[in-house]
């Protein structure tokens, strides 16, 4: 298990960290209807993926700043996720820059 202090917070703006959040939502969600249903495809009304909107995303982030030592973790805890969901954060950014 890697700690979370052995991880370097993610760098960036806040579009920056959506971006890179967003891939993790969805292969977040796919893992989980992969859990589920296997190879079947999903029963009618299942739950789609929903991902938090960019500007809920940014309240969360400045509610992190708001309390000392929180914004680091919020960055440190989206590192982690995006290493348990080998989520290549450059390639995420380079994308985003290219669209």
């Amino acid at each position: 298990m890697v700690s979370q202090d052995s991880l370097e917070p993610l760098s960036g703006s806040a579009k920056v960290l959506y971006s890179i959040y967003l891939e993790i939502a969805k292969r977040d969600h796919r893992l989980r209807v992969q859990a589920l249903y296997g190879k079947q495809n999903p029963p009618p009304g299942h739950t789609p993926l929903r991902p938090l909107p960019l500007e809920h995303f940014v309240q969360r982030l400045q509610a992190a700043q708001a309390v000392p030592g929180g914004e680091d973790a919020f960055r440190r805890q989206l590192a982690r996720w995006a290493k348990v969901y080998s989520v290549d954060c450059i390639s995420v950014v380079s994308r985003r820059l290219a669209a």
